[in-house]
């Protein structure tokens, strides 16, 4: 059983949160750390919910050198399940806001997940940067270039996002002698 659980989140969950768990499982893979964390990925808005990941990001995450097929349907993250992960990846500063809204609403006492932005992690963003300066931008209005672009910003991240995933994963550690 994974050690850590990772949930990816956008809008619509067609788009950057399902490529960004593409992203992250095969760096997790390539670690060798796929067995102690599990990721998915989620919307926030429940409209393409059953849908499968958009040709055009499918299309990109290929370019950039991932194999697919990459099976996925679309959903929206439920209150319900909040709780259930360490770390939430939000895309942008709103959906890091609606996932937020949720966390307050746990009950005392149940576990809360780390609520952070992809793009917290791409050594380009400044250390200084707020919320709303480091949004993984959306493609869905344009074209196959801005997909592209999309997971070329998206994969940035991964050497320093494995890196902390690494630190949380060496934090859970039981100490010697417990």
């Amino acid at each position: 059983m994974p050690s850590l659980r990772v949930l990816t989140v956008c809008t619509g969950n067609v788009c950057r949160s399902p490529a960004a768990a593409v992203m992250l499982r095969r760096a997790l893979h390539l670690a060798g750390l796929e067995d102690r964390v599990e990721v998915a990925s989620a919307g926030t808005s429940w409209e393409s919910e059953g849908h499968g990941m958009d040709p055009r990001i499918e299309l990109a995450l290929s370019r950039a050198g991932f194999e697919p097929p990459f099976p996925h349907v679309a959903r929206a993250v439920h209150q319900s399940e909040i709780g259930q992960w360490d770390l939430v990846l939000a895309m942008t500063q709103q959906h890091a806001e609606t996932i937020r809204r949720q966390v307050d609403q746990l009950p005392e006492g149940e576990a809360r997940p780390t609520v952070a932005l992809w793009r917290q992690f791409d050594p380009v963003v400044p250390v200084t940067a707020r919320e709303e300066e480091m949004p993984v931008p959306d493609p869905w209005y344009s074209g196959q270039k801005a997909f592209d672009r999309c997971v070329l910003t998206m994969e940035r991240s991964l050497p320093s996002l494995v890196l902390h995933l690494r630190r949380m994963l060496r934090d859970d550690r039981p100490e010697q002698g417990d």
